[in-house]
């Protein structure tokens, strides 16, 4: 068993949200990788929903810098509840819906032998939108929506643990998403982020932080994708996955952390349902390859959505 303290590197391992849900990440905070895909580009309508994901992640492989495997780490999962409640208004500006979106991540974890907290509690994510429901590409129906999220440093955290439900700091995530008809059946959508983080100023030295006592973790580029056929009336069945990048160093207390970026790449299946025009669910997993500084493994996501 590793000593208390001295893994940074699974600090964020648990959460991942939506709009900003579970991300198993050496520095990185949580992020929404694979949380979101199918009609992502819309929403249930004008009003009030409320949607549950529920995603099991587990991995028995971590990996370094140059995608190879570091031994002796042990295998981890969690089970992560993303609670998420959104309203949109009948308001416009520049001809989209005005809309804000709460999000509130409950964690599970089970570290292998590491050194966990006990607490379930995530940061806390809210963010104001606009939603184009009846804008066209190339003639096709193309609906599409801008956030900017921000992530609060609200969950429970301790750097005397290797594994924690909170981050302890602040993020700062835009993104465009869109989901573009190509045809009545077949259609394709995507999220596309860029993450900012602020300083962790309370975090425990180690071999995968440069030993620093406060990590700023880098700019990171990433996008999640489906590619969608409506096979009957209200099904969908799709590819989807996720991809990650970070395009800066993270930054410790003695200047930048060599050969610290993460990367991830993810595909699989994916299943959606619309019982009616209120209330949909999807089921879909996903596994990780070209990994590099990060856990990999498989995610499985079940997703339940209802308008009020």
């Amino acid at each position: 068993m590793m000593k208390r303290g001295s893994v940074f590197l699974l600090m964020a391992f648990v959460l991942t949200g939506l709009c900003g849900s579970p991300a198993q990440a050496f520095n990185q905070p949580p992020l929404n990788l694979g949380l979101t895909d199918i009609l992502d580009g819309g929403v249930p309508g004008v009003g009030t929903f409320f949607t549950e994901y529920v995603q099991v992640y587990q991995s028995d492989e971590f990996k370094d810098s140059n995608g190879d495997d570091i031994p002796g780490l042990p295998r981890v999962s969690s089970v992560l509840s993303v609670n998420q409640l959104v309203h949109v208004y009948k308001q416009k500006l520049l001809g989209a819906h005005i809309g804000v979106n709460v999000l509130l991540p409950v964690v599970s974890i089970n570290g292998g032998g590491l050194p966990t907290n006990p607490g379930v509690l995530g940061d806390l994510l809210a963010g104001p939108f606009l939603q184009w429901l009846d804008t066209k590409l190339l003639g096709r129906p193309f609906v599409q929506r801008l956030e900017l999220d921000i992530t609060m440093p609200t969950g429970q955290y301790d750097k005397n643990y290797a594994l924690n439900p909170g981050s302890n700091l602040w993020v700062i995530e835009p993104f465009y998403a869109f989901t573009w008809f190509l045809t009545p059946k077949f259609s394709t959508s995507w999220r596309i982020h860029y993450t900012f983080s602020t300083k962790n100023d309370d975090v425990s030295p180690s071999p995968f932080n440069g030993f620093s006592t406060e990590v700023t973790p880098g700019q990171v580029f990433h996008f999640n994708y489906s590619f969608e056929y409506e096979f009957f009336k209200g099904f969908r069945g799709a590819v989807a996955g996720y991809y990650l990048k970070q395009l800066t160093e993270d930054e410790g207390s003695f200047g930048d952390i060599s050969n610290s970026e993460e990367q991830v790449f993810a595909v699989g299946p994916a299943l959606h349902y619309f019982f009616s025009d209120k209330f949909s669910a999807g089921l879909k997993t996903q596994w990780e390859t070209s990994t590099e500084n990060r856990t990999e493994g498989n995610r499985t996501t079940l997703r339940f959505t209802y308008l009020f």
